[in-house]
């Protein structure tokens, strides 16, 4: 039986998770009539050329995959909105997006046929069962802020324009315990895919969280021509057990480090 792993950053490593038996999707063992196939999580076709070595690929079902696979037009439009023509600092295009604005000032971004939530959803789904070699199904208790805000054309309204409380006490708590090595961790795609989580209880002692970052390509960039500063992905997410994942870091609850923080929604701040 494969041992659940707190960091995955070589290949051999990488290699380990395609040895999964079940899918990350569904949660269901593979059989004769219905194999497994292998997914890339984040899609490689989002990734450059030279950054396509050391990839994280799951195994899932066949039929799993095709419906919730990434069509070519999305994977062509997250590439484009990602790829960094000044390193680290990748530019929104506008030929992608639409900017709205509200009295002339950006506050919102329409991504044609581009769901990231939905690509941020399935990320750390992939993730999750990587690590932990556990499922997680889709409806979980989570909430999320993405690098960037999303118009919504169906209800005219900007989602997430302004970011909770909580999401700067999330990344705090994130990078406090990377600062003393207590995290869970994925690298892939030559670095340009990092997932970092570590795991907390909630004040009634009863619930346990974990709490995440997600970043390709340094997309926390991308909110400084909307909001006028960095964004990262950042969330937390429940499991409906009493127990922590095998392996799993714990946040410490007494942890006080000198530290201060400059870019409060950016969980990978160094």
């Amino acid at each position: 039986m494969l041992q659940a792993m707190r960091e995955i950053t070589t290949g051999q490593q990488a290699r380990e998770v395609s040895k999964l038996d079940f899918c990350y999707m569904c949660g269901n063992p593979f059989t004769d009539t219905n194999p497994s196939t292998r997914d890339h999580v984040p899609p490689k076709k989002i990734f450059l050329l030279e950054d396509r070595n050391w990839p994280l690929i799951l195994p899932a079902h066949e039929k799993c995959n095709s419906e919730y696979s990434f069509s070519d037009e999305q994977a062509k439009g997250l590439l484009t909105l990602l790829h960094p023509d000044t390193p680290g600092y990748p530019p929104l295009k506008t030929s992608l997006i639409g900017m709205i604005k509200r009295d002339d000032k950006p506050v919102g971004v329409l991504l044609e046929g581009l769901s990231l939530g939905t690509i941020v959803h399935k990320i750390l789904r992939a993730c999750h069962a990587a690590l932990y070699h556990e499922f997680l199904p889709v409806k979980t208790n989570n909430q999320i802020l993405l690098p960037l805000p999303i118009f919504d054309p169906k209800t005219g309204q900007v989602a997430q324009e302004s970011h909770l409380p909580q999401h700067k006490v999330l990344c705090k708590l994130l990078k406090d315990n990377r600062r003393i090595s207590n995290i869970d961790r994925i690298q892939a795609y030559n670095g340009k895919f990092r997932f970092e989580a570590v795991w907390s209880t909630a004040d009634d002692d009863e619930t346990n969280f974990a709490v995440f970052g997600i970043d390709i390509y340094n997309w926390h960039h991308l909110a400084n021509q909307v909001l006028g500063r960095p964004q990262g992905c950042i969330g937390f997410y429940r499991i409906n057990k009493n127990a922590f994942p095998d392996n799993a870091s714990v946040a410490s609850k007494s942890i006080e480090l000198p530290f201060t923080y400059s870019e409060l929604l950016n969980p990978f701040e160094e």
